[in-house]
């Protein structure tokens, strides 16, 4: 059209901005998504024909450029372009908007109200299927003449069934696991946290093949969430923590679990033993490490329901019953080797004084132990093994005063004096008095000396006397 390649290349931006703001129409589930080719990354590639255009008259000898470009002004030169979309950008839209207008399948849903089962009707989705959608639109596009204010694209789209209809639902009728265990009520915190993980977890359904997680059901352990410090067990020791006592509600529901006979994913011990359950019965929640799992390996939904009442915390599991009526399930908890805890860990404290001493927490017992799983049906009995646990054990924690106690000088008293010494010690004075006297002559005397009464010596406490 005699323009140069600039003149060329911006009749060509023009074009590329026009058709950038024609409208797009995608039709989904009855809806209808409108955005422009621009925003589902819509681009125009000329270099190439560029290229070629700028060369027709000139690639040949003279003449041959004459005829060229006398036929090229007569009939035209046409250069197929490369119309299309980013395909990145486009299946971002289409997963993002037009996947708003699907609907997924609704499973029929199980509740309870006033302890009677609720079952509601199941439906039907639409999902979309987000290639066959790309292709088509730009298919679409690159088809769509310059002239039309729109292009109209239908999005390819699916039925989804639900996977639980309401007969099925309805199947979910029977208690198939029971227990429940005792606490304190008047640990008041430890009791709140208690009730609260149970009040989370109760009313949960889960559908078949689907996993529960009691972690995820009671987390996060914050105030917000509606728990308060109390005791737990933290390396060895019994520390306030948030939460403390939720593992109580971990380990009813897992004897629940495994009366219901339904599949254990995940289980863990406490690092000591527990009082309200016997060992190798007790399943531990710890952070993001320790966590209990089951699945729900029946064709009928699960239904959970717990809470607690005047200081129990009970779970029941129903479903569907398929056992037979014979079936009696026990669980035997057998301690296979138990572990002395050893010297108390003394700490001292400075502040106290020698005499003080306090036991901050009493030793545990550590234990390793096997629970059993017994089964009698038919007249059979078959045993098997459902976990090994080791609980270690732990001293005695004592904290002793190490403060020195200051002691007084006692008092020096005056020596008392009794009548008797007084007498013996005037009479000595006398006879010293005689003795510097000049001595006379002794007489002699025909008369015996009289003989002197012997003294007794008091020994061990004994008063005096004479014998």
């Amino acid at each position: 059209g005699g323009m140069t390649k600039d003149q060329a290349m911006e009749a060509v931006s023009e074009e590329t901005e026009k058709r950038g703001r024609q409208v797009l129409e995608v039709e989904v589930n009855g809806s209808v998504v409108t955005t422009t080719l621009a925003e589902v990354g819509y681009t125009f590639s000329a270099e190439e024909f560029l290229d070629e255009a700028m060369k027709v008259g000139r690639r040949g000898n003279l003449i041959e450029n004459y005829k060229e470009v006398k036929e090229a002004r007569k009939t035209g030169v046409s250069f197929g372009v490369n119309r299309r979309m980013d395909e990145k950008v486009l299946k971002k839209f289409v997963k993002k908007k037009c996947k708003k207008m699907c609907t997924s399948a609704q499973n029929a849903q199980v509740s309870m109200e006033n302890g009677e089962f609720v079952y509601s009707e199941s439906k039907e989705g639409i999902t979309l299927n987000v290639a066959a959608t790309v292709d088509n639109i730009q298919k679409a596009v690159s088809e769509a003449k310059d002239d039309i204010s729109a292009i109209r694209v239908a999005a390819t789209v699916e039925v989804e069934k639900p996977k639980i209809s309401k007969e099925t639902a309805e199947r979910c009728k029977d208690k198939i696991g029971s227990f429940s265990t005792t606490f304190n009520a008047g640990n008041v915190n430890r009791s709140k946290n208690v009730a609260n993980a149970a009040r989370l977890i109760s009313g949960s359904v889960l559908y078949p093949g689907e996993t529960f997680s009691v972690h995820d059901a009671i987390s996060p352990l914050t105030e917000e969430n509606g728990y308060y410090a109390a005791a737990s067990y933290n390396q060895g020791k019994v520390e306030d923590t948030l939460g403390g006592g939720v593992c109580q509600v971990s380990t009813t529901l897992y004897n629940a679990v495994l009366r219901a006979e339904l599949e254990v994913v995940e289980r863990s011990p406490h690092s000591m033993v527990v009082s309200y359950v016997e060992p190798s019965m007790d399943a531990a929640i710890a952070g993001d490490y320790k966590d209990f799992k089951f699945k729900n390996n029946t064709d009928v939904p699960i239904y959970i329901q717990g809470g607690t009442y005047s200081g129990t915390l009970y779970f029941n599991i129903y479903g569907e019953e398929t056992r037979s009526e014979d079936r009696n399930v026990t669980f035997k908890s057998e301690v296979t080797d138990t572990i002395e805890p050893g010297a108390d860990k003394i700490t001292y404290d400075k502040t106290k004084p020698e005499s003080y001493e306090s036991v901050t927490q009493e030793a545990h017992t550590g234990y390793k132990a096997i629970l059993w799983k017994v089964v009698d049906e038919n007249g059979k009995e078959s045993k098997t093994q459902v976990n090994s646990s080791t609980y270690a054990a732990s001293p005695r924690y004592v904290t002793k005063g190490a403060k020195k106690e200051e002691t007084k000088p006692e008092e020096t008293k005056s020596p008392q004096v009794n009548e008797k010494s007084k007498k013996d010690s005037a009479l000595q004075s006398k006879k010293a008095a005689q003795t510097e006297r000049p001595q006379q002559k002794a007489q002699v005397t025909t008369q015996p000396a009289a003989t002197q009464t012997p003294v007794v010596v008091p020994q061990d406490g004994e008063g005096d006397g004479v014998q």
